[in-house]
């Protein structure tokens, strides 16, 4: 699908551009849809267990280890330099 594109000059060193864009877009975005009572009960039966507690722990601890290295273009000290 095209648009027309329309430019306007109010003075020479400006222009205005207008879009006409089409009615009837495509969208590729995916439908929002709820959940299936069979997709709840799979869900329920993969986080329903007696050991989620010690999964989530394990979860927790390894995401703690995983500190990001810090990008060396970044200046951690640049927020104090409106103040000195």
């Amino acid at each position: 699908m095209l648009t027309s594109l329309q430019t306007y000059s109010l003075h020479p060193s400006t222009q205005i551009l207008f879009v006409n864009y089409p009615i009837n877009p495509q969208i590729y975005a995916p439908v929002f849809t709820s959940l299936k009572e069979r997709d709840w009960k799979a869900l329920l039966e993969m986080f329903d267990r007696d050991d989620i507690d010690e999964l989530e722990a394990d979860i927790n601890v390894n995401l703690q280890l995983m500190i990001p290295e810090p990008c060396w273009e970044d200046d951690p000290f640049d927020f104090l330099r409106e103040y000195l």
